[in-house]
């Protein structure tokens, strides 16, 4: 039994105990079936001559299947590349074209997009079909598999809210101490429990929860979509335990009417990250339902689990990342690469077993990413004497304007300070006097809320050359697919309004 196959030692341990369960069809499986599936599917995948170091595509929401899926492909040594189903066609062709996949699976009602990739050669089953596969006892004997820690287990493509999809390649060794950096920052035990609401297509949506929860032999339950006012039931329903949602994501819950009413005393920690988790936002779970929300930073190429802000410092330290995991070293270099000393604003670098080898097909980028083991991440950060840590946004997100360094998040936080504000955003552009000027985008439900009511509250809380040239005032601010900030709608937006007749 190898040490890496989790799902065979829990087979082993506790066979009958419920490993997954699906809120779409009301089903589940133990790790037993986990198990014993997941075998019959390694025999049906060999005998299409599916080997190690292949690519199986998967187009498809989060489910049991998906799980099955992920157990078979890891004993075989196979490269799950987990595709966004909402990306166009001609976005998913250039994703299989290069992955290069032996095989596309796909869930039903992703069909009519199949059949529009045919002209690629590809083989293609659906997720019905796989289920009779694994479903269906075969006398085969299952072959002997052995789990290598450097052997690529998926490839999440990622390009942020801007530029080319990346393939990060993530493996096993990646995979074993994220786990181990989860569990023991948050205590994690075969007793816990959680509700998945995260796409499959981003690492959060396995490697923040389900894989360290499958590691511990705890409880998954799975939404293939996120819904406010089901995920507060089935979070009391079910007595979860831990959670992990994006602040969006928290605020929708919130505003939910059965929010006041819902009993979540079981939940220990809510787990936020993938932007700004606003100090509000987690004060306001304190107060209303004695719940600590956790803000983290991670990131695709490592982890993700790389932060974590204890419950008992958000208070005391509001809009910190915290500090880093056990199993990983980080620093803050400037543009020399010399370690800035704290307070001061640099480039956050992290190195460890939880860091990607590289980018698939893309040899340049990883280089250029990855320095002597370090992943230069592309984030500001800075520290404070205490050693906690604070991010200023995204390296391409900084700009320079009139000769000073301005980071948009600082504008956000104190546009967000104003009480009918609820969400802001700040890009630059570029500008014939200063090089470059700030613009911002603000979400108010205030219809009375005016341009000049926000100039003049920024004018105590920021120096002037940080104030945004132009101000926008929106009903919503637009989001990607994982619910983060759609910075591209923005420019769009921002480009056609201003465009010269």
């Amino acid at each position: 039994m190898d040490t890496l196959d989790w799902i065979a030692k829990w087979a082993d341990y506790t066979p009958e105990k419920i490993a997954i369960t699906s809120y779409d069809s009301n089903k589940s499986y133990t790790y037993s079936d986990l198990h014993n599936y997941a075998n019959q599917l390694t025999k049906k995948f060999a005998a299409r001559h599916i080997e190690e170091g292949d690519r199986i595509a998967v187009l498809s929401e989060h489910g049991l299947e998906y799980i099955v899926l992920f157990v078979a492909c890891q004993r075989m040594g196979v490269i799950m590349v987990p595709l966004n189903y909402r990306l166009s066609q001609r976005e998913i062709s250039k994703l299989i074209a290069d992955c290069t996949p032996s095989l596309l699976i796909y869930n039903q009602n992703h069909q009519p997009k199949v059949a529009q990739l045919a002209n690629q050669n590809l083989k293609t089953i659906s997720f019905d079909t796989l289920r009779d596969y694994y479903e269906s006892p075969s006398a085969t004997p299952v072959k002997n598999f052995e789990i290598k820690e450097d052997n690529p287990l998926f490839i999440f493509y990622t390009s942020g809210t801007t530029g080319t999809p990346k393939g990060v390649i993530y493996t096993n060794k990646m995979l074993f101490w994220n786990s181990l950096n989860t569990s023991m920052q948050l205590g994690i035990t075969f007793r816990d429990s959680t509700i998945n609401i995260l796409p499959p297509y981003h690492t959060s949506g396995w490697n923040v929860f389900i894989t360290p929860l499958l590691h511990k032999g705890a409880h998954i339950g799975m939404l293939e979509k996120f819904d406010a006012e089901k995920t507060l039931c089935l979070l009391e329903l079910n007595k979860t335990t831990l959670f992990m949602a994006l602040p969006t994501m928290l605020l929708m819950m919130q505003k939910a009417p059965i929010f006041k009413n819902v009993n979540l005393r079981k939940l220990r920690y809510i787990i936020s990250g993938g932007e700004k988790v606003p100090s509000e936002l987690v004060a306001y779970w304190k107060e209303e339902k004695n719940i600590y929300i956790r803000p983290g930073y991670g990131l695709t190429e490592a982890g993700p689990s790389i932060t974590s802000l204890h419950h008992k410092m958000a208070h005391l330290k509001p809009n910190s990342i915290g500090k880093p995991n056990f199993y990983l070293s980080i620093k803050i270099v400037n543009k020399k690469g010399d370690v800035v000393p704290p307070t001061e604003v640099g480039e956050l670098c992290i190195k460890g077993d939880i860091v990607t080898p590289g980018y698939w097909n893309n040899s340049v980028k990883t280089n250029n990413k990855i320095k002597k083991g370090w992943l230069f991440t592309g984030d500001f950060a800075y520290s404070d004497a205490e050693g906690f840590l604070y991010m200023k946004g995204r390296k391409n997100d900084m700009y320079i304007s009139g000769g000073e360094n301005i980071y948009p998040q600082e504008i956000e936080t104190q546009l967000e300070a104003m009480e009918a504000i609820d969400k802001a955003v700040v890009l630059s552009v570029k500008d014939e006097k200063w090089g470059q000027c700030g613009i911002a985008f603000v979400a108010s439900s205030d219809a009375q809320l005016s341009v000049a009511e926000i100039r003049t509250f920024l004018k105590p809380n920021l120096v002037a050359f940080k104030h945004p040239k132009y101000i926008f005032i929106l009903n919503d601010i637009p989001q990607t697919s994982l619910g983060k900030v759609s910075r591209k709608q923005l420019l769009t937006y921002y480009n056609t309004i201003t465009a010269k007749p």
